[in-house]
């Protein structure tokens, strides 16, 4: 009787220990939620934080901007961004890096124009050091279709 009370005990304690380890886990901030909010938000010293000094934009309108440029134009409103959402993510792990696609809806303006709407996402996420940054987004309009929400998107 006692060793049962005893391994029930143990069982107690590992699973409280393993609950407040995923909540840890679970509370940590993902890396291409803290991108999109400071995109919108227009938070350049978190765009600061999280992109990699080697980062690349390629925007929805084709133009490709490195991390210099891509903060100056979000600080001299050249780049406004109102909506960006990121759906249906998948990941694959490459090496020691992310890549991420999935879909979502982008509203916003910029020069030149950016075509709004549907966009097929492209992310790269490697670490530098102990934390993660962003080192490419892209953007691809897309024809909405049913066989789209699956990543399978006509480019428009």
């Amino acid at each position: 009787m006692k060793f049962i009370r005893t391994s029930l005990l143990a069982l107690a304690v590992c699973a409280l220990a393993l609950s407040l380890g995923l909540r840890t886990a679970a509370a940590k901030a993902d890396v291409v939620e803290l991108y999109a909010n400071a995109v919108i938000s227009a938070d350049t010293d978190m765009l600061e934080k999280v992109l990699a000094p080697n980062y690349w934009h390629v925007a929805a309108n084709g133009h490709i901007q490195d991390k210099e440029h891509f903060i100056e134009s979000i600080k001299n409103k050249q780049l406004v961004i109102n909506h960006l959402t990121l759906t249906n993510l998948r990941r694959s792990m490459i090496g020691g890096c992310t890549l991420m696609t999935g879909n979502g809806i982008l509203r916003g303006k910029a020069t030149p124009a950016l075509p709004e709407g549907l966009m097929r996402y492209s992310i790269v996420i490697a670490k530098n050091g102990d934390t993660e940054q962003v080192v490419l987004f892209q953007a691809t309009p897309v024809v909405p279709s049913t066989d789209c929400k699956d990543g399978n998107c006509a480019i428009r």
